[in-house]
This record gives C-alpha cells, structure tokens and sequence, in this order.
C-alpha cells in the first residue's frame, strides 16, 4: 500500500487512486448498466424477482469491494468474495443454472467495467497513463481471478451437496414426468410413491418474510401436511424442492371438491406458516399432472410479478387471463395505455382510482360492495369513481370489458405496466 490512500511515494495524487474514485462516483450507473447487460448477454442468467435480487446484489458488492481494493491499493490476494457473491453461487448451483454462464457473467463484468476505467484514465489526462491502465488492468483482473476461483469452489461444493440430497431423486423422476413423452409410468409411480392416475393440483410455495432461523425444510413440509389436509387429499403428496427457498407440491384430489385459495390462505395464517402459494388446474392424468404443473408457474410468476401487494394464496383459475400474459410486459403496457390513458400512470393518487374502479366493476357496479371490499365509505367509492370517469375521459359503458381487464393488469403488474410521473 501507499504511504496514504490517493497519493503516490512522493505525496503527489495517486493517479490509479484518482481514476477509482471518479468511478465510485458512477457507481449506481455502472451497476445497473452491469446488471441489465448480464440478463441480456447469458440467457441462463435472465431470472425470477428473487434470483435477480441476487444477481444486483452480487454485483453491487463485487463493484464495491473491487473500487475499495483499487482506492486502498490493497493486495487482491488478500480478499474474499463478498457474502452476497457466494450466495448467489449457491442458488445457481441449486438451480442447475452452469458454472460456465456464472464464471462468464465474471468476465463479461470485468470487461465493461475496464472499458469504463480505461475511458476515464484518458479522459482525466493523467501523467504516465500507459503506467496507470497497466496497475488498474493489474489490480482489477487480481481481483476478478481470485473471485472467481473462490466462487468456483462454493457453486462445485454445493452442487455437489444437493445432488447428493434425497430430494435429487424425486427430483429427477417428476423432471422425467413432465419432460419425457416416454417416462416410464409404473417405474416413475414407484419411485415417487404417487398415483398418476386420478386427478391432480400442482402446487408453487415460496418463503416469505423469514428470518434467518427459518428451516425451509420444515416449513414445506407442515405446507404439503396443510394442503393436504384443507383439500382432503388421497394418499401421501408429492414434494420436491427447487432450491432452498421454493417447493412444488403435486395432491391427488377429488375434481368435484372446490379448491378456494381464501380457504388456503386463511388456514395459512392460522398457521403462521411464512409462505407464499400459487396452485395449479386440478387435472386428470399424467396430461393433466403437466398441465397443472404449468398453470401453478404461471400463478407464481404473475404473484411474483405483483410485488408486496400479493395475496398469500394465488390461484390460476382467477387471473388466468393476466397469467397467461406474463411474458408479454411491454404488450400489455401499450394495451394499459391505450385503455385507461392519464389514469395508467403510476403514482399512490391513481393507484386509488385505479383499484376503486376495478373492484366496482367486478361487483356488478356496486357502491356498497365496493366500499365494503375496499372498507372505505360509500361516499368515498362514488366519488373516486365520479373522479376517475371525469377526469380521464372514461366510458364504463362502451368499453366497461377492456377497462376491468386495463385494470386487473395493473393490479398485478403494478410499475411493470405503468407510465412514470
């Protein structure tokens, strides 16, 4: 290290120092540029909300620790990867996502961020620039290497771990059942100790507002006990983990009892069980395993899609419309748009307006409904309503059909489908 942080052996500017520095000023522009160029560069690293907050955060750590090591002149060597690095690793690695693409985001991230270290080591006209891009090439791809390496082993150990875990098995069968037109039925059923004949509901659960004391394990297993016993399954669930945060349960049930997700989630909360749920179609056959198995994922996506504002249990048969349009944002926004024109822009003063109308259209028009569901009073609803006609030119009804379905989009893509202030 130097004698003092910015300066060089004979107390005049260290120019490596000064060119970091000037980039820790662009940090948040530089890791969301990262960010977004990762998701668009690897495919396998294009994620749900939950890997993708991994993803940020792992970066945001590693520009971080990478600028402090630059700023500090500290020994790359010396160095662990950060917390959220490692985490990340292991995810993937839960995910059967590939080292390679992990290790190439690596280097992907390494060569934009000289690109950008570069640019500024010439554009500030230091003297000596060829010796200063030699140190931060120097000191950058230390950094990088040493990384890499560490989070290499982490996503090796733990794939190895959890494909040694009892769940592989299980796993492996259910992926034979939904991927493979020639599974072997009586081989799958005996390996997965179920049923595929009857009807079936596959089941999306996720943690939810844990602590780091939460053993998923545990809490998946009360989830299937739970649903098994509200929906008065046959036989044992079927239960496999698809990395430590997540579950997909699959219940033989009876196709003419109904399964009501109010009833689910008031059973969760009685439970005090800190999960999310999605469920699937309940269909016959192994057909119908498939098709319930993708119903209950897009019920997750769309849930994971709306934010904080989802409800504990969400249901496929009542936002499939929506559910099914979960891949297509920018479509669905343009529609938004073109329906509820000024009322479609995301601010709390039109969220109001937005879910007022919603709900009084989908109670037949009812101000009493409304304000009851909404608990506000009656005169509240009527005006909202009064405001949101008037003010942006609504006609409930020529277009009453695009509007409740303008809305119910917003409901569940929130800022995804809204034009900003």
């Amino acid at each position: 290290m130097s004698g003092a942080v910015g300066r060089s052996a004979d107390g005049a500017p260290d120019p490596v120092v000064l060119v970091a520095q000037v980039m820790q000023e662009r940090r948040d522009e530089v890791i969301a540029k990262l960010v977004a160029t990762t998701e668009a560069e690897i495919a396998q690293l294009e994620h749900d909300e939950p890997l993708h907050g991994l993803l940020e955060a792992s970066i945001t750590e590693n520009i971080v620790t990478a600028l402090h090591v630059i700023i500090n002149r500290i020994d790359p060597q010396t160095v662990d990867a950060p917390a959220s690095a490692v985490s990340y690793a292991r995810r993937l690695a839960q995910r059967d996502v590939p080292l390679s693409a992990l290790l190439r985001a690596y280097r992907l991230g390494h060569a934009q961020s000289l690109d950008l270290i570069l640019g500024e080591a010439v554009r500030l006209g230091l003297p000596d620039p060829a010796n200063t891009v030699i140190t931060l090439v120097s000191l950058s791809s230390a950094y990088v290497d040493r990384v890499s390496d560490q989070i290499g082993r982490v996503y090796e150990e733990e794939r190895e771990r959890w494909v040694g875990t009892r769940g592989m098995l299980r796993q492996y069968w259910v992926s034979q059942l939904l991927d493979n037109p020639r599974v072997d039925l009586r081989q799958a059923q005996a390996a997965l100790d179920y049923r595929l004949s009857g009807n079936h509901l596959a089941v999306e659960g996720w943690l939810h507002g844990t602590t780091a004391t939460t053993d998923p394990t545990a809490v998946f297993d009360r989830l299937a006990s739970l649903l098994s016993t509200v929906l008065h399954a046959h036989g044992r669930p079927l239960l496999v983990h698809t990395d430590e945060a997540g579950v997909r349960i699959w219940l033989a049930v009876r196709r003419d009892r109904p399964v009501d997700p109010d009833t689910i989630a008031a059973e969760l909360a009685d439970a005090a069980l800190p999960v999310r749920v999605a469920l699937g179609t309940v269909r016959p056959d192994l057909d119908g395993f498939r098709r319930s198995t993708r119903a209950a994922a897009r019920a997750k996506a769309l849930a994971l899609s709306a934010g904080a504002g989802t409800p504990a249990v969400v249901a496929f048969t009542r936002v499939a419309p929506v559910a099914l349009l979960v891949q297509e944002p920018r479509e669905l926004a343009d529609f938004v748009f073109d329906t509820l024109g000024e009322l479609a822009v995301d601010d709390r003063r039109r969220e109001l307006l937005r879910e007022t109308l919603r709900v009084y259209l989908a109670t037949n028009r009812s101000y009493a409904a409304t304000a009851d569901q909404l608990m506000v009073h009656r005169n509240t609803v009527h005006y909202r309503i009064q405001r949101a006609v008037d003010h942006y030119d609504l006609d409930l009804d020529a277009n009453a059909f695009d509007l409740h379905f303008a809305l119910t989009i917003c409901r569940w893509h929130g800022s995804k489908v809204l034009r900003r202030v």
